[in-house]
């Protein structure tokens, strides 16, 4: 996957060609040469049209010319291919920066009259092939030569979404580069006011960091002097831990690093079964084989290399920022707390998932037994595991990667229950998440957090394809929301159940179309929203400043469903600026938007409070949960308590309680011993009192 261009004279230099993406992989913003290509394209144009004016000398002629005008000429030829040879060189050269792992040459880009420096594809760790497989990663081999960062890397191994071929509402959350196990890389947009610190690199025979002074201009290695720099902001993607890329047109940062005037990263990291398959606990003595998390550990070498390199691209090491939604909100939240990578970044903006979220971890037991499962549906025999490891290992890093890839999804055991993810393996997260939090000491964390108005539909309608349509509502009768419903909350007991049922019973309207907003409603609140405010409420607990958002906004441009609102993942291209680009199709009120959203990020980014101009954004706590809503309704009050604090309360105070007054262990959903070990008249009484007592709750709230 690397590609290194060596520099070793000025004719070199002078061969050497900017290398653009193709266009298929161009971000939205439009790439423009800048003033210097430009410059250089007419210095050499210029030359060649005269020298092509000039008439060929006869001999004789030459032989009547004086010294002086030979020499004359002579030099005023070369001080022209000089010139070209400089000017030529500096296309290339000035974006070549010196890293602790060698020297990169990125590409430049033109956005909106701003110009970025892009570096894509730079490796952070080995390729993860072969005996590295399912193993923590380990450091990129620095390089000889530079290391050509103008294309963008491969994806992890994962699979593709075809529920709608050819819609491209589905379509832009696909890979968008080929598919590869060699996927451990990083990307950089550096606004030309971040001051790249520039590297010649060498001639290809001697490392780059032995390389002489004249033509290493600085090293990676921050000066005694910590306030210069631009703050530095780390995306993380998200995809439920089985999908997702750095690569995605929605995460192009052009626009954010140019118009906010900040670094921003991103990297790959694996995913799924690759980076996530947990079997130490059954392998003693070789718990490195397979030890889990490795996506985790992926993401944490990525931030010590921003960490180290940082300067070299013009940012700040002790002004970053960790930013991520769905599943890269929640690892920017392990990233946060974890013992592994603790007070390495000490801001972070989570944007719809937390740790604590259902589908956001598992415990060890759980990751083993899926580990088990996958194993011997690639016909590695999970029996020999506590006798002969190696061997089975052996087998699993000899099967093809699709085979893998294909086969993991097997245990995938309903909506949003996904075969892969964080592990509770007692070494990058120790403990549950919430266990953990109440130790945890957050004094000096910043926090930026939020959802989306309607969470659940996205993936209610993946779930259930053959009950919803992605286009037009769906009038729902009362058996399918009954048989939707228990299939969803299908290991809870049936006490719980039936409280969910009737919390998210409408009594108004058309029950047909309410019953299936209802179910979007219960799966959002459930495995998002309600998740997100326990867990602010635990940060500012433990001394983090918090500031919550509520997005509320239906994009114009949305080619989803109506009924399907304001889906999960809706606000990210507001907060990355998108609608500030001029050549796509947003309304006034939605570029004003984007701006308000953009300035969020960036004010948080650099002072840890993401002011809105002209606004106040109070902290979030506990006893005030106020919460800043974006919005381009003008009615809509900016400033609210919650978000959905009485849903939430429900889901975070009183089904625990009616879990412990009903007992775990009294009903299992799936036990037919179960099912008649309770009387029909003690099913009406356990709903009936669950029922008043939801409305009792209700009337002194």
């Amino acid at each position: 996957m690397a590609r290194f261009v060596k520099s070793s004279s000025s004719a070199s230099c002078l061969s050497a060609t900017t290398t653009f993406l193709p266009s298929a992989s161009l971000s939205r913003s439009k790439v423009t040469l800048t003033s210097s290509s430009r410059n250089a394209r007419s210095d050499v144009r210029n030359f060649f049209y005269a020298f092509a004016s000039l008439k060929r000398p006869s001999l004789s002629s030459l032989t009547q010319t004086s010294p002086n005008e030979f020499y004359r000429s002579f030099f005023a030829t070369l001080v022209i291919l000089l010139r070209m040879s400089s000017v030529a060189y500096g296309i290339t050269d000035r974006l070549i920066v010196q890293t602790t792992s060698g020297p990169v040459r990125g590409r430049s880009v033109s956005v909106q009259g701003h110009e970025v420096h892009v570096f894509t594809g730079i490796p952070y760790a080995k390729p993860p092939v072969e005996d590295l497989r399912f193993r923590k990663p380990v450091p990129a081999e620095p390089w000889h030569g530079v290391l050509d960062a103008t294309r963008l890397p491969a994806t992890c191994v994962q699979e593709r979404y075809e529920y709608f071929p050819g819609f491209s509402g589905e379509e832009i959350w696909n890979p968008n580069t080929n598919v590869s196990e060699d996927c451990l890389y990083i990307n950089i947009w550096a606004p030309v006011k971040a001051h790249l610190r520039h590297g010649r690199g060498t001639n290809g025979n001697d490392h780059a960091g032995k390389a002489d002074s004249e033509h290493l201009i600085f090293s990676a290695k921050p000066p005694q002097n910590t306030t210069n720099g631009l703050p530095v902001l780390i995306w993380i993607y998200g995809g439920g831990f089985m999908t997702g890329s750095a690569t995605l047109n929605i995460y192009n940062a052009d626009i954010m690093a140019a118009l906010g005037n900040v670094v921003v990263a991103s990297f790959q990291y694996r995913v799924g079964a690759f980076g996530f398959l947990h079997l130490s606990p059954v392998m003693p003595g070789n718990e490195e084989e397979a030890p889990g998390n490795v996506g985790l550990w992926d993401q944490a070498l990525a931030l010590r290399w921003l960490k180290e390199n940082a300067r070299a691209f013009g940012g700040n090491p002790e002004w970053m920022t960790l930013f991520g939604e769905s599943a890269g909100s929640s690892s920017v939240n392990a990233q946060l707390v974890s013992p592994v990578t603790r007070g390495l970044v000490k801001r972070g903006m989570m944007q719809s998932a937390t740790m604590n979220a259902p589908w956001s971890h598992m415990t060890s037991e759980k990751a083993v037994e899926i580990g088990k499962a996958l194993i011997n549906d690639c016909n590695c025999n999970a029996s020999l595991l506590s006798e002969n490891p190696q061997a089975v290992m052996a087998c699993m890093r000899s099967v093809d990667a699709k085979t893998i890839s294909v086969q993991q999804w097997n245990s995938y055991s309903g909506i949003l229950s996904f075969p892969s993810g964080p592990t509770i393996d007692g070494a990058f997260l120790p403990a549950d998440p919430m266990t953990m939090m109440k130790t945890a000491n957050m004094t000096g964390y910043d926090i930026m957090i939020g959802n989306v108005r309607d969470e659940g539909t996205y993936f209610l309608l993946y779930d259930f394809i053959d009950y919803f349509d992605k286009d037009e509502a769906t009038s729902l009768p009362r058996d399918k929301y009954l048989e939707i419903m228990n299939n969803i909350f299908n290991k809870a007991t049936q006490a719980e159940r039936e409280a969910i049922i009737f919390q998210y019973t409408s009594w108004e309207g058309n029950p047909g179309y309410q019953n299936q907003q209802e179910i979007g409603r219960a799966v959002g609140d459930h495995f998002f929203t309600c998740p997100t405010n326990e867990y602010a409420q635990a940060l500012a607990e433990r001394g983090a400043q918090v500031h919550y958002y509520y997005f509320t906004h239906r994009t114009s441009t949305s080619l989803w469903g109506e009924w399907m609102g304001v889906l999960h993942g809706d606000e990210i291209e507001y907060f990355f600026g998108q609608p500030l680009n001029t050549s796509l199709q947003y309304r006034p009120v939605e570029r004003e938007l984007g701006k308000r959203m953009l300035n969020s990020v960036i004010e948080f980014a650099k002072t840890g409070k993401p002011a809105v101009e002209g606004e106040e954004w109070p902290s979030f706590s506990k006893e005030d949960p106020v919460y800043y809503v974006f919005s381009t309704e003008e009615k809509t009050e900016k400033l609210q308590r919650g978000p959905l604090a009485k849903r939430c309360s429900f889901w975070n105070d009183y089904l625990p309680k009616v879990r412990s007054w009903v007992g775990s262990e009294c009903e299992n959903s799936n036990s037919a011993s179960a099912a008649v070990a309770i009387t029909y008249e003690q099913q009406h009484l356990v709903k009936w009192v669950i029922m008043l007592t939801i409305m009792v709750k209700s009337i002194f709230q």
